[in-house]
């Protein structure tokens, strides 16, 4: 993995992880282009402020939502809401990201 030092040599580590959990890995190590030690090395190595940028990001989605929540609700829109709402929930799914 770029980054390392350089004469630095790699041992062997232990991670307990599912089966699925194993090939939910394997396969964004793959999509990146990466072993499966990459990967995870790399997403656990990712700068601290990163963290604040994913947490602002993810308060900004949900005060939107919230907007857009209440202007369907005085549109009288409430069930297209619903129907998008499980529109989402039922991708998420189909992606396996839904937490």
């Amino acid at each position: 993995m770029a980054g390392r030092p350089k004469g630095e040599k790699r041992r062997a580590r232990c991670v307990m992880a599912t089966d699925s959990e194993w090939q939910r890995i394997g396969e964004r190590a793959a999509a990146d282009g990466l072993s499966i030690s990459d990967h995870v090395v790399r997403s656990l190595l990712v700068p601290l402020s990163w963290y604040a940028v994913q947490h602002r990001v993810a308060r900004a989605v949900l005060v939107l939502e919230r907007i857009e929540k209440m202007r369907f609700d005085e549109a009288d829109m409430g069930t297209t809401w619903e129907e998008i709402d499980t529109e989402v929930k039922e991708w998420l799914d189909s992606q396996g990201l839904r937490g």
